[in-house]
């Protein structure tokens, strides 16, 4: 399907309205987040790649490999250094300690102690070591780094993914537990059309592919024993699915019955409550948030 943005805006301000609505979050956490999602929608339509080209034959990409490395996706140098200046400034009017940090990075970036190009490179190479030194240099806000190369580069790579769907086949569910794109991890599951297919949301570049309803989404455990669900009140249309093989979780989200929008990396942020409580009960999450935390 076209990228719209007039459609997509309207869904993400239906969708940010009810988050503010719950009232759950905190508000300064609440503005970065829908001034970037809405900086990145606008950032979308602007952007110019080259198609990416499948790495690896049908029969590989049958056998699991992905058709691209993460390591292939490029991304378009001058709207990404655009939307990480605007976010960056975005940041001028944060809480502290944030607003100070983003003095920091900028003098950091005049000082050419660090360039974008620098810090999107090494996110796309998922170098943490790269975002480790700079989370030391800038403790009080050490995800901060993360943050902005994450969220320029996610219109880029929206983008090339897209791109990279007439390459293959998504009728049939994706057995393996990496995206058949790029070979990142899922960040999150959603149940879908009166069937409830379950959908996966890649962490990397946000390819939505189909996926085994009954199948852990990591380990690819099918065993129904070792695999269970919980609830939580106060979070209709959310699931925990956990798996006792890799002892690893994953959220659900399925609005097929309420009157609500799903974009996969709010539902995120607004179960956060379920990561608490499979965190509690020893399950761990292989990913980290679709905002860099």
């Amino acid at each position: 399907m076209e990228f719209n943005l007039e459609l997509e805006t309207k869904r993400l301000e239906r969708k940010l309205t009810h988050i503010a609505e719950k009232g759950f979050l905190p508000q300064a956490l609440l503005q970065i987040v829908s001034n970037t999602a809405v900086l990145q929608l606008a950032s979308r339509a602007k952007i110019s790649v080259q198609p990416l080209q499948p790495q690896v034959t049908s029969g590989m990409h049958i056998q699991g490999a992905p058709l691209v490395t993460r390591a292939a996706f490029t991304y378009d140098p001058k709207e990404t250094a655009i939307l990480f200046g605007k976010l960056l400034a975005m940041l001028d009017n944060a809480e502290e300690p944030l607003a100070s940090s983003a003095v920091k990075l900028r003098n950091a970036i005049e000082n050419k102690e660090l360039s974008i190009q620098e810090a999107c490179d090494a996110f796309i190479a998922d170098d943490n070591m790269f975002f480790a030194d700079w989370a030391a240099r800038i403790p009080e806000s050490p995800s901060l780094v993360r943050f902005l190369a994450q969220g320029s580069l996610t219109p880029s790579l929206q983008v090339q993914t897209d791109l990279l769907k007439e390459h293959r086949n998504d009728e049939e569910p994706w057995p393996y537990g990496h995206c058949p794109h790029c070979g990142s991890q899922p960040l999150i599951a959603s149940l879908k059309e009166k069937e409830g297919f379950k959908h996966l949301t890649c962490s990397f570049c946000r390819l939505e592919y189909r996926a085994k309803r009954l199948q852990c989404a990591f380990c690819g455990e099918e065993d129904h024993n070792k695999l269970e669900y919980f609830k939580a009140d106060g979070e209709p249309g959310y699931e925990v699915h956990v798996c006792k093989t890799c002892s690893c979780y994953i959220k659900v989200s399925d609005f097929r019955e309420l009157d609500r929008v799903s974009i996969p990396v709010l539902d995120d942020l607004e179960s956060l409550t379920l990561d608490i409580l499979a965190r509690k009960q020893g399950y761990a999450r292989p990913t980290l948030s679709a905002w860099g935390f």
